[in-house]
């Protein structure tokens, strides 16, 4: 089965909510998808290209003062397609996680203790972050898609805090 590149589909369901230029769109997930799916300039701009050339979105050209901007927008094709992957089983994932690497070749307690402290006080600010993204969420207008955003938010929660608690177990052991 052929590898495809999930951006194309993280830049499809932002661009469902509104059109928005490359810019608009790196905003948002910034603010939104980065906290569990990251996006870089370099994989946005190639991908909107493409999916321009494959007649997923459109792009015009809009002027904010003599500022020029190229606006995207999803076309029918794009939300089969993005409809098409979104009803499809979820395919295996293979997480990232430079504390396991780190701590799979730590070879001393130091190490271990240095990298549980490391991790666990990173893991706080995270979850301090998305409980006051969780109280701007729950205080804003109710829309379709906040209730859903928010059980995003505390499944993150929840994982964090999991985390934490069995590193504060493990770090004792």
């Amino acid at each position: 089965m052929r590898l495809v590149n999930k951006t194309r589909y993280a830049i499809l369901g932002v661009l469902l909510d509104a059109p928005a230029s490359g810019y608009e769109i790196k905003s948002l997930m910034g603010r939104s998808t980065a906290y569990f799916w990251r996006e870089s300039d370099s994989t946005i701009y190639p991908v909107l290209k493409v999916l321009a050339k494959d007649g997923k979105v459109l792009s015009e050209i809009a002027y904010v003062g003599k500022k020029k901007k190229e606006v995207f927008s999803i076309t029918e094709a794009g939300q089969a397609e993005f409809k098409a992957w979104f009803d499809s089983p979820t395919g295996d994932e293979t997480p990232r996680n430079e504390f396991l690497l780190k701590l799979f070749f730590a070879i001393n307690r130091d190490e271990v203790t240095r990298l549980f402290q490391e991790r666990l006080e990173k893991l706080k600010k995270m979850c301090e972050e998305y409980k006051k993204i969780e109280e701007r969420l729950e205080s804003i207008s109710d829309s379709p898609r906040r209730a859903i955003r928010l059980k995003a938010l505390k499944y993150g929660i929840a994982h964090l805090e999991s985390e934490i608690r069995w590193l504060n177990e493990e770090k004792n052991q």
